[in-house]
């Protein structure tokens, strides 16, 4: 039945084709959107996890954006009085608190802005991931400073160069490199804060504060104490991680519906392939019948049409997410809060369960009225002109 099943099939290859196509279109976009949201939640969980802090500083304005910028290595419009550091400090519950001072310099000549960043040695209980290449872990003057791995590759320098600022006219020492980790890290210019705020006119001022707790358990009673720090709000990167989660979530929501009305096309085009196949074949199930198939023998083979047709549309829309997943993904994370560095775009089993379950749904939906409209032809019928 099989093999008879796919000559059927391949009887009118154009109209068969149009109709996996349309399947697996259909299927590629489901892959890819549960993979992708899958994979960020995983990602976007573990990068928040090492970055091993409870909460931030930031200033007055929209918590979330100003965490994800700060996170991200971006700068803010506006910024910390120097004060909210030692705010923080002062709290019994807090074990650590960093000052981080941003600040863009834009090179339009070469088209890219360079990320600097004041810190003070605290900055380094929350960077786990900070491995030195080459060269020494620390500045050991003010006027030194230390690359990201890919700073380095682009600026052509390596420990004990010196390294001038034109924007800033500031003549430094490259202390070291940092080793490659796959966060913002890589492509950042780390100064000490003092230097940062010399360098950028920002005196007694900081674009944020990163706070790890003694205690997760303390973190409410924390976080009510310091929302009283003045010019400053509190944003834990739980919460933070959970809006942009259910931000997601969402816009996922939405293209899933999308997702809906193109399934629905495709097992349309696969039921349109069906019912015109059993319409043209009308006389030979006929002969089928009179020579002694039963009506649910004729409902099996269509039945069994069906399933290969959306069988092979599935098939095809995992391969072709596959092939352009990578691409979507890299569109898509330019639209993403906090998109991780590492690829987010994993088939995994479970997401290719869910694409076989839905090709096997869609076979079963698309060949019931094909498959009853095959099984009521009488063998009687085989004896009439065509």
């Amino acid at each position: 039945m099989l093999l008879l099943a796919f000559r059927n099939l391949v009887r009118r290859p154009l109209r068969s084709a149009l109709a996996v196509s349309g399947l697996a279109s259909a299927v590629a976009v489901l892959a890819c959107l549960s993979a992708f949201g899958d994979g960020y939640r995983r990602a976007l969980s573990t990068e928040v996890d090492r970055m091993g802090l409870q909460m931030m500083l930031v200033p007055l304005g929209c918590p979330y954006d100003a965490a994800a910028r700060v996170l991200k290595g971006k700068t803010l419009d506006s910024s910390l009085p120097e004060s909210a550091l030692e705010e923080a400090r002062r709290d019994p519950a807090v074990a650590v608190a960093a000052p981080l001072l941003m600040a863009a310099l834009a090179r339009p000549n070469q088209g890219r802005a360079d990320m600097w960043v004041g810190l003070d040695k605290t900055a380094l209980a929350l960077k786990p991931w900070w491995r030195v290449e080459a060269g020494d872990g620390w500045f050991g003057d003010d006027n030194a400073v230390i690359l990201g791995c890919d700073a380095a590759e682009v600026e052509m320098r390596k420990p004990g160069d010196r390294f001038y600022s034109p924007e800033t006219g500031q003549e430094l020492r490259v202390a070291g490199v940092l080793e490659r980790s796959g966060t913002s890290d890589d492509s950042m210019f780390f100064v000490p804060l003092r230097t940062a705020q010399r360098m950028f006119g920002q005196t007694n001022r900081l674009t944020a504060v990163a706070i790890r707790l003694r205690d997760p358990a303390l973190l409410r009673q924390a976080r009510d104490r310091l929302q009283g720090v003045s010019g400053a709000q509190v944003v834990t990167p739980t919460e933070m991680m959970g809006t942009f989660v259910n931000l997601v979530g969402a816009v996922r929501t939405l293209l899933l519906s999308i997702v809906l009305v193109a399934v629905t096309v495709g097992v349309l085009g696969v039921f349109n392939t069906l019912l015109a196949a059993v319409v043209e074949r009308a006389n030979e199930l006929s002969v089928m019948r009179a020579i002694g198939a039963s009506r649910s023998q004729i409902v099996g083979l269509i039945t069994t049409e069906a399933l290969l047709l959306t069988g092979a549309g599935t098939a095809a829309g995992i391969v072709l997410a596959v092939v352009v997943g990578q691409g979507v993904e890299s569109m898509v994370k330019q639209f993403v809060p906090l998109a991780p560095a590492e690829p987010l775009l994993s088939l995994t089993a479970a997401t290719l369960a869910q694409c076989v379950g839905l090709g096997a749904a869609a076979g079963v939906s698309a060949g019931l009225y094909p498959a009853w409209r095959a099984s009521r032809r009488q063998p009687a019928d085989a004896s009439k002109a065509e």
